[in-house]
């Protein structure tokens, strides 16, 4: 019987697929298909790209969770009023973004996320190498 091993460098993943997967749960699957993924730049770009939107996610989570929490302090009523349409605001846009990558992963093209897509260059680019 002649079994070939699978190769550790590769997922196997169609690239879409992979495309797809990257986004499901940012940036948790990003870092996993990252992590497993060493040939395919497709997967390795949606899944770097994932890793950035979730950090990210959760930066701005937290900063708007503190803002709001200020402002419902100092201003009450309206102060919480406030901060609830700020994160209506976030969640929608956060989820249109979200659609918007899941589609594009899928559809294996490379589509760089406005303002992020600098930072998902800099974890995709090889490193020099050291003289």
């Amino acid at each position: 019987m002649n079994e070939q091993a699978s190769s550790s460098d590769t997922t196997g993943l169609d690239p879409k697929l992979g495309g797809l997967l990257s986004y499901i749960v940012p940036p948790i699957t990003g870092i996993v298909l990252f992590l497993m993924e060493k040939e395919d730049d497709v997967i390795r770009w949606h899944a770097a790209q994932s890793i950035v939107f979730g950090v990210a996610w959760v930066a701005l989570w937290v900063i708007f969770t503190v803002f709001s929490t200020i402002l419902g302090t100092i201003i009450p009523i309206i102060g919480a009023l406030v901060g609830f349409l700020i994160w209506m605001v976030l969640i929608i846009g956060a989820l249109i973004l979200w659609v918007i990558c899941l589609i594009k992963g899928y559809s294996g093209q490379k589509w760089r996320m406005p303002l992020l897509a600098q930072y998902a260059d800099r974890i995709v680019a090889p490193k020099p190498a050291a003289s």
